[in-house]
């Protein structure tokens, strides 16, 4: 056991020493190539090593946390004193035992989080003071805690009716629910944290009209553009598509619009509804399906091994939580390579169609450009870490990109 634990923390390190190389020095003469300042680009390495110092530390804290939980004994310990709380009832043994990890969980990430506002402030991207961030805070805890325990009591109740096929049940349990989230969070998740307002009642209303028109020349059944107050959280700049079915929208965030020009902002709005016309979503949920497959089927072998190993009583013994918690932890580690693969796909996809449906490369590189230096992008990543980590394809590819369109037309 402790080899396996040995090996795990060794991989973990060897993985975060290699996202700490620095990129190739063609990587950055290509940058300076496309206007990016030194200044620019030595911030957005600064700035991107800075949030990795926080990213590593609360990794590593996890998963040696989960590691003592599984292979210390730890978890066998908790879940036998939850029991006796309990008189031995099994659902509420296992809230008791998701309710502790759930706590402690939140407590090995609450110092790296507030690191991570007091980071944003150093930088001036947020002037949100700490009060305001904790009360947030505290709300989207709760907000996980009862989605967290859904999924965990959802996937209990499978292990112990379905001890055999609990796997192939709980795939289809984990695409309802990925629709069902989708079709929701738009509505009554968001509206939590932020306000959305329509266009036509914002600073902005004069600038509806042209946007309707390029989304009326996408024939995509977009009703209204909203514009969200991310302003009172940071300055950070940004779009999105979201929703399923009847709930999908468009949204803008209010900084975008003010440090944009309205051009720059089509493009943006364009590169959305690209996303809307390849349908991301429904295909995002379908390959999430069979990843959930693969993943459910290699757990029920685990949990069958772990029986065994680690002393439980069955499948939906709640001792077995923190080794399936860890099979997730290591799990996302394995597929999020892929994952990102494809979310750069889609991201590539869409970028096409902001540069065929608004026809303006030149708008769509200086709008990527603006996005960079505000967010404090790093344009020079490391190749590593874009395999790694990066969901969009860096800032210098997109760019150029849009000149290879420029020069094709």
């Amino acid at each position: 056991m402790r080899s396996i634990s040995s090996f795990i923390v060794a991989a973990c390190i060897g993985l975060m020493v290699l996202t700490f190389l620095p990129p190739p020095q063609s990587t950055v003469e290509l940058a300076r190539s496309h206007g990016f300042s030194d200044e620019v680009i030595a911030n957005g390495q600064q700035f991107s090593f800075e949030r990795r110092l926080f990213f590593w530390g609360v990794t590593l804290l996890e998963l040696v946390w989960l590691l003592a939980l599984v292979f210390a004994g730890w978890g066998r310990r908790v879940t036998d004193r939850c029991q006796r709380l309990t008189r031995g009832r099994w659902l509420p043994t296992l809230l008791l035992v998701g309710a502790c990890y759930y706590l402690a969980q939140a407590l090995i990430h609450l110092p790296f989080d507030v690191g991570r506002w007091a980071h944003l402030t150093a930088w001036g991207m947020t002037e949100r003071p700490l009060n305001a961030w904790f009360a947030e805070y505290g709300l989207a805890l709760a907000v996980n805690a009862v989605v967290e325990g859904i999924v965990v009591v959802g996937l209990y109740l499978l292990l112990r009716w379905l001890p055999r096929w609990w796997w192939l049940a709980a795939t289809a349990g984990s695409v309802g629910l990925a629709v069902l989230f989708a079709l929701l969070w738009p509505i009554l998740i968001s509206p939590l944290f932020n306000t959305f307002t329509p266009i036509g009642q914002t600073k902005w209303a004069d600038w509806e009209q042209p946007l309707h028109r390029l989304i009326k020349k996408a024939d995509v059944p977009v009703r209204e553009i909203l514009v969200m107050n991310a302003s009172s959280q940071s300055k950070h700049s940004n779009a999105y598509f979201a929703g399923f079915g009847a709930t999908q929208r468009i949204v803008i965030y209010d900084n975008l619009l003010a440090k944009n020009t309205r051009q720059e902002v089509e493009s943006v709005l364009a590169h959305e509804i690209g996303h809307w016309l390849h349908a991301h979503i429904v295909k995002g949920i379908a390959l999430g399906a069979l990843g959930a497959l693969v993943g459910f089927y290699l757990l029920a072998r685990l949990l069958k091994w772990a029986q065994d190993a680690l002393g439980l009583s069955g499948p939906s013994d709640p001792a077995g939580l923190p080794l399936i918690l860890l099979f997730g932890f290591l799990a996302m580690w394995v597929a999020q390579p892929l994952e990102c693969a494809v979310s750069r796909h889609f991201e590539r996809q869409a970028d096409m169609m902001a540069l065929d449906l608004a026809r303006a490369p030149d708008v769509f590189i200086e709008a990527e450009k603006k996005l960079a230096i505000d967010n404090i992008v790093n344009v020079t990543p490391p190749p590593w870490n874009v395999w790694l980590f990066s969901t969009h394809p860096p800032t210098v590819e997109r760019i150029e990109m849009a000149l290879e369109w420029k020069n094709k037309k």
